[in-house]
Order: C-alpha cells, then structure tokens, then sequence
C-alpha cells in the first residue's frame, strides 16, 4: 500500500533540488515551502524583492500536498478564484485548475435547513448557492445516492486543483523573479542580525535577513512558542483508489466537509474525512500516521453513499497535519513585539482558496509598510497568547 501521495506521486521529478549555497543576505526569509509560503515568496520576488525560501523537505510535503484537491471559495474577496486563474495564465502553470461545481450532500434533514437558511441570507453578488433534493443531487452526482441523505448545497463555483503542481509552479514563477528556493534546509532559531534585522540559522548556514516570514502551519509554536497555544494541529486521513472510469461528478462532500472528495484527471478518487471515527485520536498530533478506524470507515464510505458504485481497490492511503486555530480564521500578519517578523498559517482545512490572495495582502503590507485592511480579520494581535 502506498503511503505517497497522489498528488506527490504524479506532480513529476522533483524540480527544487537542495541548493549548493545560500544568500548571505536578503530583504526576507520565508520559512515554509507549502502553498502558502511559496505563495508568499511569489507575491515578495514579484514585488523585486529578494526572497528566500527555506523548506525543511521537498515543497508540498506537508497539508499541501496531503488534500483532497479542492477549492471551494467562500464568499470573502481573499478566496476569489479568479486570481489563481490570471497567475496560473500569466505564469503558464499547468495545475489541472478547472470549475466542476461542488455538491455537498445533506446528512439530515436539518443540515438541509441550515442550507436552505444559508440560501436565503446569500448576498446577491457572492457566488451562487442553491439547495436541492435527493434526486437533484442524483442528477448532479450522475449516479444513485443512498436514502439516508436528505438533499444537499449546490455551488456551481467550486473548482478542482492539483496542489503539488500548484505549489510547484508557484515557486518555479517566484524563481524566475530571483527568489532562492531552498529546499531541504530546516531552519534552526531566528536571531537578532548583525547587518539585518535577523539572523536566520539554517541547516546550510546563516542568512541575514530584514524581514521574517513564518509559513510552516502547526510548526509556527517551534518559533514563537505563544502561537502553539494559538494553532492547534489537527490530523486528517485520505486515500485514493485506483483509477476508475469518469464519472463527471463534481467536486463532493457530506454536510460541511466532514468527508470530501473527488475524481482526479487520471481516473483515481481521492477521499478524505471521517473524523468522528475516532476524533480524539486526530486532534493535536504532529504524526503523520494512519489511522485504521478511519481509514476503514473511509473505505467503506463510496459503496455505502452510491448504490452501485463501480468495482474499486485502494491504492494508496496517507495523513496530514492541518493547523487550526481558535477561532477558525487564520493567522496573517505582523506579529505582536517581533519587529519586521511575520506569520501566515492557521488555514485549517481550508487553505486552498484562500492562501494566494492571503499572501498578496500580506505581501502588500511588508513591502509598502500600510496593512492591507482585508488582513484586519487575521490579525495575530486578536490572540493575547501570541505575544
């Protein structure tokens, strides 16, 4: 059974091997090479700054290469879809980015309610949103969907992704604009600098850097001991089957992602959830390790909510660590008491749609020194504990 990825295991070569030599001095050091801090570094060698980027592993290694590939955006102007689709043109990155719609069936009949609710107070300019009954979920599915669900919520904006290649991209774009994509270099401590404002220790040796940026999700609390009380990590279990004919089904989940999934280009359906199995079990480790309640509720999952699914085996199963934080909203923005120190972590589940425009705000913020007022909800400062 393999425990890569899918999305690691058909992203390609490697295309960031470990650099010979580092900088001596840049205007910021990234720390975090999942979507966003590539993202970060993209929006900082963009704006002509020069940028490292220092990833203990190979990019994408963590939560961002260990999704479901889905990008649901919700109605807020950070997790507008139509800014990846201009980088991804103007950069000429393939990541498979395209609009399948997404269906989330209803558990019970109160789940639809709260949809049908949810319908009703939409904002007329927000994207589109409707609630359907069992058989127009059926229709959208293409396939039979088992009695127990009561309907379900229709956005016909949601989109699919292939994250590694995202990731990948990105950096390769942040590269050409003269960032230094370090990968396999952990970074050590981050100290008071002699010609900067600090020094990072890494693996390969010090940098002197005038701005820090701290990208690595639950591992922020190894820096800033304050923000781990901040970010809890939450374990979440996938897997992929073998490749299976198209279906044409959009982009699913049940209620409001307590299972997702969807089918890949190559034929294989990713699928991720089933947390109540065993939720103490998940909530706040730091190992990347299989579950077996989950992983077998999982398996069971595809035959027990379509009658008639076709014949499939599991080819590959894994886990990954999302960062969530207290309130559900990530962390973005300077850090309370580090001067020129910065952080953008805390997306939980939910880090595909947002994380691009997160970074261009945050990125926006350091190189002009106004913050960004659609970072306000993000600020850092709102946890007492992140001092």
């Amino acid at each position: 059974m393999d425990r890569t990825t899918a999305w690691l295991a058909t992203a390609g070569p490697d295309p960031f091997p470990a650099p010979a030599v580092l900088p001596a001095e840049v205007d910021a050091v990234v720390v975090g090479g999942g979507l966003a801090g590539v993202a970060t570094a993209y929006w900082l060698a963009r704006s002509g700054w020069a940028v490292l980027l220092a990833e203990r592993g190979p990019l994408a290694r963590g939560a961002s290469g260990r999704n479901a590939g889905v990008f649901l955006p919700a109605p807020r102007p950070l997790e507008h879809p139509g800014l990846l689709r201009s980088v991804l043109a103007e950069e000429g990155i393939d990541a498979g980015f395209r609009r399948t719609g997404h269906l989330a069936l209803s558990s019970s009949t109160a789940v639809l309610a709260e949809v049908r609710a949810e319908v009703a107070r939409r904002s007329p300019d927000a994207p589109p949103l409707r609630a359907l009954d069992r058989p127009e979920c059926e229709k959208k599915a293409g396939m039979p969907i088992a009695p127990r669900y009561a309907g379900g919520r229709w956005a016909s904006d949601g989109h699919v992704v292939h994250p590694v290649r995202l990731v990948h991209g990105l950096a390769a774009a942040a590269h050409r604009r003269g960032a230094c994509v370090a990968t396999r270099t952990p970074v050590r401590d981050v100290v008071p600098g002699r010609r900067r404002g600090w020094r990072v220790h890494t693996a390969r040796g010090p940098v002197e850097a005038s701005h820090v940026v701290f990208a690595c999700a639950a591992e922020t609390g190894t820096f800033h001991p304050g923000l781990g009380e901040v970010i809890t990590p939450m374990r979440g279990q996938v897997l992929a089957t073998g490749a299976l004919p198209p279906m044409g089904a959009p982009a699913m989940a049940v209620d409001f992602g307590s299972v997702y999934w969807r089918q890949t280009d190559d034929g294989a359906v990713v699928l991720g959830g089933c947390r109540s199995a065993d939720p103490g079990a998940e909530t706040g480790t730091r190992a990347e390790q299989l579950n077996p309640a989950i992983q077998r509720a999982l398996s069971a999952f595809l035959a027990a909510t379509f009658p008639g699914f076709p014949p499939h085996t599991v080819t590959g199963r894994w886990a990954g660590i999302m960062d969530q934080t207290a309130d559900g909203r990530p962390l973005a923005g300077a850090l309370p008491g580090g001067a020129r120190q910065w952080v953008i972590a805390g997306f939980g589940g939910h880090g595909l749609p947002p994380a691009l425009g997160t970074a261009r705000a945050l990125a926006v913020t350091m190189t002009t020194g106004r913050p960004d007022p659609l970072l306000a909800p993000l600020d850092p400062a709102r946890f007492g504990g992140s001092r």
